[in-house]
């Protein structure tokens, strides 16, 4: 058995599928697609996987991951599936590790500008963010330490960088929408009014790799999930605001009445109604819940 100090954690795994995947697609993983690598990397099945996470096992085992196993061995350039995507994902790891330069001691990101909150006309300069790192690399397990710090320092310094703008706010929204947000929403619960400054932000924070766009909904991405929420969770007059705006926003949308919103916000549904409940405010679960068991008790499933 293989010693538990040079597995490879998920985390890194996924960072570096991504990545590889980003790069040669263009698109990143999707939130399912990254729930059921891990779950195999974990030795489950589709019908574990599936039991577990509310899905059914043909959707999972007919759609979802060939979908995932041709996108894996288009990036790597050799078939995948489900039975050998543990080793070449450790050989791909592998390989990645040995491009890295051991006489290298400093990493350079570069960030977008910026708009500043305080004064919407000026702007702060592209920006080097020097990321120190340890040379001492020949381990295996001190090169998975590695990237995991790398993550670690990139997120909270794009962070940092991104604060008192209103791509930072957009970032902040996002992470109350577990199943992504409309830019109709993102909008609402921001507060912003300029279409045209929610679409710069976007496409900045989709550059600096923190969200994704799914059809007509942008998602944080699954590796940057935990460091905003962590995030929002420090900036507590902040998150008041957006929390309340949150709330608002699915009490408005429920009156509406609309089956198909319904089913493509349930999971963000599910959030606010398990907040509130969290959080004793009872009238409003009440009133989420009676506006949608009203919508589909007078509109039947076809």
């Amino acid at each position: 058995m293989e010693p538990e100090s040079t597995k490879i954690s998920f985390k890194v795994v996924i960072i570096l599928t991504d990545k590889a995947v980003f790069s040669n697609t263009g698109k990143h993983l999707s939130n399912i697609e990254v729930l059921v690598l891990q779950e195999t990397l974990n030795g489950k099945k589709y019908p574990e996987i599936a039991s577990n996470h509310g899905y059914t096992i043909e959707y999972l085992k007919n759609d979802v991951g060939p979908k995932l196993w041709r996108r894996l061995s288009y990036t790597f350039g050799e078939k995948v599936n489900k039975a050998n995507v543990n080793i070449i994902l450790q050989h791909q790891f592998y390989n990645e590790q040995a491009k890295i330069t051991v006489e290298t001691s400093n990493i350079s990101v570069s960030l977008p500008q910026t708009k500043i909150l305080s004064s919407p006309t000026q702007t702060i300069p592209n920006e080097k963010l020097s990321l120190p790192l340890p040379t001492n690399l020949s381990p295996p397990q001190s090169q998975v330490k590695q990237l995991e710090n790398f993550a670690q320092i990139y997120f909270e310094k794009s962070l940092k960088s991104l604060q008192r703008t209103w791509t930072y706010q957009i970032l902040m929204a996002l992470a109350l929408f577990p199943n992504g947000a409309t830019e109709k929403a993102i909008m609402t619960v921001t507060e912003l009014t300029n279409p045209d400054t929610v679409v710069d932000s976007l496409t900045q924070l989709e550059q600096m790799l923190l969200i994704e766009q799914t059809e007509e909904k942008y998602c944080l991405l699954p590796i940057a999930k935990n460091y905003v929420l962590a995030e929002l969770k420090s900036e507590v007059a902040l998150e008041k605001s957006l929390r309340e705006r949150w709330v608002n926003w699915y009490l408005e949308i429920t009156q509406r009445c609309d089956r198909s919103t319904f089913e493509k916000e349930k999971e963000n549904l599910i959030e606010v109604m398990d907040w509130c409940i969290l959080h004793h405010r009872y009238d409003q679960v009440k009133q989420l819940w009676q506006a949608i068991k009203f919508c589909f008790d007078i509109i039947p499933s076809m």
